[in-house]
């Protein structure tokens, strides 16, 4: 569960959970492991399930956040794993 570990540290304790975005797009196979571990850790740290999950596909073709590859996880807008923020242009993520 090291989804777990990486969302305590970035989370810290009692967090609004609006500030969690998970990133994925139709058709990405990494989904659904990755949302049962997201899933997981929250359970795990007794937090709320209420987080951001955003289809990429559907936001504006200029929203950085298509830059991503998917699935990625996002708290307060940056990369939990320390990924850089996409810069325009934005490819089509993987």
């Amino acid at each position: 569960m090291w989804i777990g570990l990486v969302l305590a540290l970035a989370l810290g304790a009692a967090p609004p959970m609006k500030s969690l975005t998970f990133l994925t797009r139709d058709g990405c196979v990494n989904t659904p492991d990755m949302v049962n571990n997201v899933e997981d850790a929250l359970t795990g740290m007794k937090l709320p399930h209420d987080y951001q999950f955003i289809d990429i596909g559907k936001l504006p073709k200029d929203d950085p956040r298509t830059g991503y590859p998917t699935p990625t996880i996002l708290w307060k807008g940056k990369d939990i794993f320390g990924m850089s923020a996409p810069k325009p242009p934005y490819d089509v993520p993987s």
